[in-house]
């Protein structure tokens, strides 16, 4: 099966969009051809030093903290430039000058391309970068934005989110409101979930619990919160013996977190969900100054439930057009044992 770069707990069996390699090598680039750049400039000499990026620092959850800056969610916060200039920071930093055929140098002062490489990568002048990454100039042209794709080496999902980031500030949602469908599909999608013989949540794209039939309810059971899938993994007391592949799926939950979010990352209700988890969890802030994007269709599960033992399900992402984010989460047992444990699971719930 395929899988995206940015795999998720049990990525090995897991399927996913394709998106094309986030390291592909552009070779024999020469960093002193005389290029247009897309702001109408000339480049600026040679690309020098090479460097190795910092893999991604694991934690564990530690005692509420301040919010942490960089975290590309309200540009009036930390004054970090807002969230285009986040990301772009953050992603710059990820990317080998090697992959793209730069020559190798003295060691960096900070991982990932300088600045300069960029921007001649993307065929913009590095004035105009600087301007972008510090947050002064905010609506770049598609054509910059696609220069700027190839030179961070974004897969399909982070280009469309780096353009959501530079829509005009019209496009983005800032109101507090939950997003949200008509009742009337509401209530049908939920007659859609009684329905079904395997456990099935509604997640909005704030990862908000809306509905869950019986199965659905009692797979998570004895986790606290349950409101939000994201607080359920990083802020209940259990969640790391519960979720075997813990570690993978906090990398995944962040990234689907970000990706389903990306015009919305003004909106006070995403701001103060970011914050609590950022202050609860070290390995949340982490990964979400990370900047990474994922989106699924299909994730092998590992779970040990409290009551009837080890599940081995495939979570399969089903996409609802037109209900604004929601998707149902339906958890397919992946073996025999796990389907004896789901009838096990579900006749305890019986009268």
């Amino acid at each position: 099966m395929a899988r995206t770069g940015y795999p998720c707990a049990s990525s090995r069996t897991a399927a996913a969009r394709p998106v094309r390699p986030l390291a592909p090598v552009m070779t024999n680039i020469d960093c002193s051809l005389s290029l247009t750049r897309r702001d109408g400039s000339q480049p600026a000499g040679r690309a020098g030093r090479s460097g190795t990026p910092t893999p991604g620092a694991r934690g564990r959850p530690r005692t509420p903290r301040p919010y942490a800056g960089d975290m590309g969610v309200s540009s009036s916060r930390s004054g970090d430039g807002g969230p285009l200039a986040g990301f772009l920071r953050a992603r710059r930093k990820q990317v080998h000058p090697e992959q793209h055929g730069l020559a190798p140098g003295a060691k960096r002062q900070v991982p990932g391309l300088r600045r300069d490489e960029v921007a001649l990568l993307a065929g913009i002048s590095t004035d105009y970068y600087v301007r972008l990454e510090q947050g002064r100039e905010r609506r770049p042209s598609r054509a910059v934005l696609e220069g700027l794709s190839t030179a961070l080496l974004l897969d399909t999902t982070a280009a469309r989110y780096l353009r959501e980031l530079a829509a005009p500030a019209g496009g983005a949602s800032t109101d507090a409101v939950v997003p949200g469908m008509g009742t009337e599909r509401l209530e049908e999608v939920h007659r859609l979930l009684g329905a079904m013989t395997v456990p099935a949540l509604l997640v909005n794209r704030w990862l908000d619990i809306v509905g869950s039939n019986t199965l659905g309810a009692l797979l998570h059971e004895g986790l606290e919160p349950r409101d939000n899938y994201a607080r359920m993994v990083f802020l209940a007391p259990g969640a790391q013996s519960f979720f075997l592949e813990w570690p993978e799926l906090t990398r995944c939950m962040v990234a689907a977190l970000r990706t389903q979010t990306g015009y919305e990352v003004g909106a006070p209700r995403l701001t103060e969900l970011v914050d609590e988890l950022a202050a609860g969890s070290e390995v949340f802030s982490t990964a979400w100054s990370e900047h990474r994007l994922y989106e699924k269709a299909m994730d092998r599960k590992l779970l040990h439930h409290p009551r009837v033992g080890p599940l081995t399900l495939n979570q399969h992402v089903l996409e609802l057009p037109g209900a604004d984010g929601h998707r149902i989460w339906a958890y397919h047992p992946a073996d025999d044992a796990t389907s004896d444990a789901v009838v096990r699971l579900g006749a305890s719930a019986l009268p």
